[in-house]
């Protein structure tokens, strides 16, 4: 009796933990990557895109000015603060959901799903749909052309790279949560 009590409440947990990680990923996805789509049909590339566009694209362009540069801080600023503490939060919320205990590796999963899709909305929908395959006047620098922004490679290089931040983000959430 015992271990069919300890199997059902395991069972519940699991299912608990799963809903909270798929729904908070889907929202954290969704908030992160239209935070981005705002910032690229509102504002000119050379703000929000300009770091992150190929080389190709700024040869044929000026560099940023230094107003440029400093609206982008500001506006990121928001969306940074957003992209690190909502994992936290989710975090802890989870550990509040399984009765203030929860394994370490369940509080890295949290987090790192949440980076996961938030990264991979980023990735196919605002780098590979939108800037490299439709290409919409509102991606493109002046000066540079539709043709530039086709190369997709160094889109999914630099979201490989980020993934060594995504697991290091995880696990300091992960080592945060568990052990306060």
């Amino acid at each position: 009796m015992l271990f069919i009590r300890y199997n059902n409440q395991r069972g519940r947990e699991d299912t608990m933990f799963w809903t909270h990680i798929i729904t908070h990923s889907l929202i954290y996805g969704f908030a992160v990557n239209l935070y981005l789509f705002l910032m690229m049909v509102t504002l000119s590339p050379r703000i929000w895109g300009y770091q992150d566009y190929p080389e190709r694209v700024k040869k044929k362009v000026p560099p940023q000015t230094k107003k440029e540069k400093t609206l982008a801080a500001l506006l990121g600023i928001p969306w940074f603060i957003f992209v690190m503490v909502f994992p936290v939060v989710s975090t802890f919320l989870l550990k509040a959901k399984l009765g203030e205990e929860i394994p370490f590796i369940q509080a890295f999963l949290n987090p790192f799903f949440l980076f996961l899709l938030a990264t991979f909305g980023d990735l196919v929908i605002l780098d590979w749909l939108i800037v490299s395959k439709l290409t919409p006047r509102f991606v493109i620098i002046p000066g540079s052309e539709a043709e530039d922004y086709k190369d997709f490679s160094h889109h999914y290089k630099g979201h490989a790279k980020s993934a060594v931040i995504m697991i290091a983000a995880s696990l300091l959430i992960a080592a945060a949560v568990t052990f306060l």
